[in-house]
């Protein structure tokens, strides 16, 4: 019998949203049983709130006392208003050092900032990520005032191939300055110190009087893998990267267009309470 599961985050793309970017009816009937259980619900995501709060209805995430996971740990938020729990920056003079580095790459960039996403040069990858996201593209402009402030985080869109090669690189060159992160084959992330989900789950459940072992976590990955490392109960859909699946205590057999995180759920931390149980609640 799994130990008692007090909290259960949850990625977004890949894991929680099929391949229309939807929560299922099943994915959505297994959180509120969750959360009727007493189980807190935290949505762990690269994307920024104005990525993430189309979903917080869905998931009766409106109340007071829910928080988010966002920009790939960089940002604790509360799920009702996207208030400001807690944010890590990456420095203004550095944001210079990054966009100089990435420039002479002859690779574009972007950042998010008020609900946008500011890129340096317009390509396919920010087009899909302004359709995944929802987010509008606006061309960066001057740095000085794009930077004054800091930001959360860089997004380095690019093939695959090139991303793997250029992460390796980007590890090296900014060990010690930043974490680096794959959060698509075809996404790099360049975030502040300490902004990773493992990280960010850890300062939040100190919050909240919870254990990590206590946590169960559900991704699919690279920017997955330190919170399905971490908490007690890492979980991984069918559809996961190979890493993410070897570091998992618990594999579903079900993909993320199959109800992955729902068949997690009811598999580990509703363990005693049969799924059939919950045909009766309602879902609009």
């Amino acid at each position: 019998m799994p130990m008692k599961i007090d909290l259960i985050a949850i990625d977004l793309d890949d894991t929680l949203l099929d391949s229309t970017l939807d929560i299922s009816k099943g994915n959505r009937r297994a959180i509120l049983a969750a959360q009727n259980a007493g189980i807190e619900i935290v949505l762990a995501t690269g994307r920024n709130y104005a990525g993430v709060k189309k979903y917080i209805p869905l998931l009766d995430q409106g109340r007071k006392g829910n928080y988010l996971v966002c920009s790939n740990g960089a940002e604790i938020l509360e799920a009702a208003t996207g208030a400001v729990v807690e944010r890590l920056v990456l420095t203004s003079e550095f944001c210079h050092e990054v966009a100089a580095f990435i420039d002479s790459e002859d690779l574009p960039w972007q950042v998010y900032m008020d609900g946008k996403i500011f890129y340096s040069k317009i390509n396919d990858w920010a087009l899909k990520d302004e359709k995944l996201t929802g987010q509008p593209l606006i061309e960066a402009g001057p740095r000085d005032s794009l930077f004054k402030y800091g930001q959360t985080k860089f997004v380095v869109p690019s093939t695959p191939d090139h991303i793997a090669e250029l992460y390796k690189k980007v590890s090296f060159l900014f060990q010690g300055k930043a974490e680096v992160v794959t959060s698509k084959p075809y996404f790099m992330e360049i975030l502040p110190i300490g902004a990773d989900k493992g990280s960010a789950l850890d300062r939040l459940t100190k919050r909240l009087g919870i254990t990590m072992d206590k946590v169960m976590a559900i991704g699919d990955a690279m920017n997955d893998l330190s919170m399905i490392q971490e908490v007690g109960w890492g979980c991984a859909p069918s559809n996961a990267l190979a890493q993410i699946k070897a570091a998992a205590r618990h594999v579903s057999l079900k993909s993320h267009d199959e109800d992955a995180v729902a068949d997690c759920i009811f598999t580990i931390a509703l363990a005693d309470q049969p799924s059939s149980g919950t045909a009766d609640l309602e879902i609009a």
